[in-house]
């Protein structure tokens, strides 16, 4: 929902609210809510991106590793865990 929307809902939310005889601190309370949830979910796709962001570093490292290695082995680099050199 775009923010333009949103603001229009609340401002039907104050309208409804004022006929039913909510009061002010009762409408604000629920904004207030709706916006906690909003950062709870923004707060939990991050703590989701940062975590894919981390496993993705890991997993991009552990390649690099095994690629790095297959190609000592490959061109016979002493200590890659090749057998000797082929003549």
């Amino acid at each position: 929902m775009s923010n333009a929307k949103r603001l229009l809902a609340a401002l039907g939310l104050v309208g409804l609210a004022s006929s039913a005889g909510a009061t002010v601190s009762e409408v604000a309370q629920s904004a207030a809510a709706g916006a906690s949830s909003v950062a709870t979910k923004v707060e939990h796709a991050v703590a989701r991106g940062v975590n894919a962001a981390a496993s993705g570093i890991q997993r991009g490292g552990q390649a690099t590793g095994h690629a790095l290695g297959t190609a000592a082995k490959k061109v016979g680099i002493p200590g890659a865990g090749a057998s000797s050199p082929k003549p």
